[in-house]
């Protein structure tokens, strides 16, 4: 394999970035002779520098014998500490510490090699969660494979490089994940956290376990400790501290080995025992005691559809509940920044997901204790492979009945007849089956599917200042137009509902926004109606306009559509199909079948600033029910009836407890 990056040949003195004056993260390298390597620790990190991101360079000179001091002093942009005596890895990297001004402090090996774009992946992630105290980077070696995608500690207080060896490729190691601890190669601590924890101990001078020690003593005050795997760095291993050090390497190993597992025998008593071959449930272990695979037809789209933007808060509020996730796509596109945007929250994302990954999983020893299959299509192809595991069939919208319906309103064959047939069977293997609405629920119950229970689409309520009535006009559907009844929604709004309302209201303008207009949907644009197509902010669409309209004439399912526009804080004039599901009995006035109809609620809502502002508030309090803390309510409900049966991760590990 062709070495990913080399030293220098001639090292020479350099230039790194100059010093902010108040810094976001202290760059803290330690060094302790080999200035071969330091000088292209420094080079490569003037050369992946993001001006974005202000640092500070400490470079702490532990006592070098080398030309190392003569050779700092000419690097311009580098703050030098020189100790006058050896004291090791863990008091150099506290020595720069004490002299940090910034937020973070992040301690970069002198044998490590940035890559572009190494830092802001680290600062990100702690940004992100304030729960999030310390951040570690997935180390390489020079022939790019793995070095550490984050550290297992076990039973014994032995540590294990997770990944070692393999491939950065590998879905295994491409997610955040909260770790046993990381190397202090590249891990970045909140400097507040780092002083509160004492920093590095002494006890494990003069190397070996004081990154494990400092993460456990982080974790033991109720912080978390991210491996971030957009965040790469190159990793010499071994080099930092000199011959004496590598030559006592073993001996001080396990030295350090007894007095750690000794500091956190209480904590270490709920590791795994030492087993290779459960190291894949060990790297997992601070997510959850269980596994849920989901699998639905792609990655969700949070952007494009309703579905996907329901899909990933499920997955979200699962995560929460302390289950760990793999997320396998049909699709084998990743489709970026989907894939990364899950990745992130700590979820596993196989592409091109099928039975063979089933088999994978099987080698690996990562046990799936529940299924959660979306849609019809992945739930009919992974059912036979799953071998007993407890799976949910989460419907989305109950299709064969939206296929039903379309056949009835434009009387062409839709063969509504096979979806059902294929629905109810995949329903009757299922332990449960999820519909979004007590519509479809009843559907699938008279047709003799006993176990079915509701989870509605999740919408969060934006922190937004609402926007006033008068700085607001015309009306505003939004939809991904890949999916038909939207497509005869806006085709009936323009080509008859309309017409009526400009009578009541002269100029009133539309704007048709979403994903992927069809030619039809494109022929329907003129002066007062606006076809955009995708936006990047549909709250922002939404807020211009007065009146949301809903004018589905079939479908199944609850259309998050109207839970985003009540949630964004705008009344909406709806259909009874487009209404199901989201209003309780005589809740909502502003829904008609009509043409007429429509067009009269659309005129009233648009005009009457007080019943608009009455339908507001009315939106905003109905949009409660589907916030993620309303709905995760249904799901434990959920989740309950998939059993409470320990893992098989579980019972090896005995006295499993969360670390």
């Amino acid at each position: 394999m062709r070495r990913a990056w080399r030293l220098p040949k001639k090292p020479t003195p350099i230039r790194v970035p100059a010093s902010a004056t108040e810094p976001i993260v202290s760059v803290i390298v330690p060094a302790f002779n080999r200035w071969q390597y330091t000088n292209a620790a420094l080079r490569a990190l003037a050369s992946a520098y993001d001006p974005a991101i202000p640092i500070e360079v400490i470079v702490v000179d532990d006592a070098s014998t080398d030309e190392t001091r003569q050779l700092l002093a000419s690097c311009e942009g580098v703050r030098t500490i020189r100790l006058e005596r050896n004291g090791g890895f863990g008091a150099a990297c506290n020595a720069g510490a004490a002299t940090a001004r910034g937020r973070y402090v992040y301690f970069l090996n002198n044998d490590a090699i940035c890559t572009p774009g190494w830092l802001a992946p680290l600062v990100e992630t702690l940004e992100r969660d304030a729960g999030i105290v310390a951040a570690v980077s997935q180390l390489r070696y020079a022939d790019g494979t793995l070095a550490e995608a984050g550290g297992v500690i076990w039973r014994d207080g032995r540590g294990s490089n997770y990944g070692r060896g393999d491939s950065p490729d590998d879905w295994r190691y491409a997610s955040a994940r909260d770790v046993d601890y990381g190397s202090a190669a590249s891990l970045m601590v909140r400097a507040r956290a780092f002083a509160d924890a004492g920093g590095f101990a002494s006890e494990f001078a003069p190397a070996y376990y004081e990154d494990a020690d400092l993460c456990f003593a982080l974790r033991e005050r109720g912080g978390r400790v991210v491996y971030q795997p957009r965040s790469v760095v190159y990793h010499a291993e071994g080099v930092s501290y000199g011959s004496n050090v590598r030559s006592d390497a073993r001996a001080l190993q396990e030295r350090n080995r007894r007095t750690f597992a000794a500091k956190w025998a209480q904590r270490l008593s709920e590791h795994f025992e030492p087993d290779p071959s459960a190291i894949d449930r060990a790297a997992r272990r601070l997510g959850g005691s269980r596994t849920m695979l989901v699998v639905d037809d792609h990655v969700p789209f949070t952007d494009r559809d309703a579905g996907s933007r329901r899909m990933f808060a499920l997955v979200e509020l699962m995560r929460r509940r302390s289950w760990n996730v793999i997320f396998g796509s049909i699709d084998r596109t990743a489709y970026e920044p989907y894939s990364e945007a899950l990745r992130d929250g700590g979820v596993d994302v196989i592409a091109g997901f099928g039975t063979a990954a089933l088999t994978l999983l099987e080698r690996d020893g990562i046990v799936v204790d529940a299924a959660w299959l979306s849609r019809p299509e992945p739930a009919a192809r992974l059912l036979d492979g799953l071998h007993g595991i407890p799976t949910v069939f989460d419907t989305v919208d109950v299709h064969y009945v939206r296929l039903q319906r379309e056949e009835r309103l434009l009387a062409r064959k839709t063969g509504w007849q096979t979806e059902r047939e294929r629905e109810l069977a995949i329903a009757r293997r299922a332990v449960l089956t999820i519909t979004t609405t007590t519509t479809d629920r009843d559907a699938l119950r008279e047709a003799g599917i006993a176990g079915v229970a509701v989870v509605p689409v999740i919408e969060p309520i934006p922190a937004r200042s609402p926007v006033d009535w008068e700085a607001r006009d015309g009306i505003v559907f939004l939809g991904n137009y890949a999916h038909a009844p939207n497509v005869d929604a806006v085709r009936w709004l323009c080509t008859e509902i309309l017409p009526l309302a400009r009578k009541t209201v002269p100029g009133i303008t539309t704007t048709l926004a979403g994903t992927d207009p069809t030619r039809a949907v494109r022929a329907l644009a003129r002066r007062d109606v606006a076809v955009t197509g995708y936006v990047t902010d549909p709250g922002s669409v939404l807020e211009r306009a007065r009146v949301f309209v809903a004018p589905l004439r079939f479908g199944a399912g609850m259309k998050g559509k109207v839970v985003y526009a009540l949630a964004h804080g705008i009344p909406v004039v709806a259909t009874p199909i487009a209404a199901e599901g989201i209003f309780e009995p005589g809740e909502w006035d502003a829904i008609a079948s009509t043409p007429g109809e429509l067009a009269a609620w659309i005129a009233r809502v648009h005009d009457d600033r007080a019943l608009w502002e009455s339908l507001v508030q009315r939106g905003l309090s109905i949009a409660q029910r589907f916030t993620p803390e309303s709905v995760g309510r249904a799901l434990d409900e959920v989740l309950a009836k998939l059993g409470s049966r320990p893992s098989t991760a579980l019972r090896q590990a005995q006295d499993f407890g969360s670390g």
